[in-house]
């Protein structure tokens, strides 16, 4: 079982065709894989506002106006049979607030605990497109985001988690090692050590020294945050660079299906949380994107904002 997922909101959107967009597939099938492995509810979600998106066919943006008519809500309802067909509780809702907004007031009105989107294949032009709703919901949504990438198999073979061995890290840890144990995924967990500036006012041997020290602690309390079948399995990487490269070198070399990490360390602590590191990932990493928030985060979106 996956640990801490009781409701999952899914934003679901439509394809210039009128069915459902590829990336909201992948996301309502990662849903389906979740809910089979946590028994969470599922809420697929889709704003019905008007908003500029990419024609494909065109090679230019356009303006394309949305309803909860029969016609659109017909892909939308066929995705819910099919939940609810497996077992799953599942709700459709409409919105007609921006996308990531309507996601975000229903995570705060039925206390949702995961969000998963899909991302777009054309990245060209995902600043602009669901890049750009990905993006909003890293830095506002309060639960856990899933963003959901083509290629990469609903089942995760292979998991990456990024720690900074702080309050943040140590849930991301334990949420990648509850996926991994659940479907026997590999995990794998990586942590930028750092070298403060005194210790590089020392001489060569007390810098190796300082940073195998503090390799050996970072290693150590890693270990001891993981489930006892895990201990030893997992594969950790503990090395001095900046956090995006540690995540990127270890994703170019590994190639994951999942990278887990944390997002918006207000305190500042150095480490694979702090700042936007989250979102410089979503635009470089070729696989899917799970992220967590600090326990006191706190919404910039007040309920039933506009």
């Amino acid at each position: 079982m996956i640990r801490d997922f009781r409701r999952i909101v899914v934003g679901v959107e439509l394809s210039e065709l009128g069915d459902l967009s590829a990336g909201s597939r992948l996301a309502v099938e990662q849903a389906r894989w979740v809910a089979n492995l946590s028994g969470a509810r599922v809420a697929l979600l889709h704003s019905v506002r008007s908003e500029e998106h990419w024609r494909v066919s065109e090679g230019a943006f356009a303006d394309r106006p949305m309803s909860a008519d029969d016609g659109f809500r017909r892909p939308l309802e066929t995705a819910l049979r099919s939940l609810r067909e497996a077992g799953i509780e599942a709700d459709l809702a409409f919105s007609e607030e921006r996308a990531w907004l309507a996601i975000v007031a229903n995570v705060l009105q039925f206390g949702a605990d995961l969000v998963i989107v899909g991302k777009r294949a054309d990245s060209a032009h995902d600043g602009r497109l669901l890049g750009g709703v990905s993006q909003k919901l890293l830095r506002k949504c309060p639960c856990a985001v899933w963003v959901v990438k083509p290629d990469h198999s609903a089942e995760p073979r292979s998991i990456l988690a990024a720690t900074d061995l702080g309050p943040v890290g140590e849930r991301v840890v334990a949420l990648a090692a509850s996926i991994a144990s659940a479907c026997g995924a590999e995990l794998h967990i990586v942590h930028a050590l750092s070298l403060p500036l005194a210790e590089q006012m020392k001489d060569s041997a007390s810098e190796q020294r300082f940073l195998a020290e503090s390799r050996a602690a970072a290693v150590a309390q890693i270990e001891s945050q993981l489930p006892e079948p895990l201990r030893g399995a997992a594969e950790l990487h503990v090395g001095l660079t900046s956090p995006s490269n540690a995540i990127l070198a270890c994703a170019n070399r590994l190639n994951p299906d999942l990278v887990a990490m944390g997002t918006i360390s207000r305190a500042g602590i150095a480490g694979l949380s702090v700042g936007n590191t989250a979102e410089r990932m979503l635009g470089h990493l070729d696989c899917s994107l799970l992220t967590v928030k600090p326990a006191d985060f706190v919404c910039p979106v007040r309920p039933n904002e506009n």
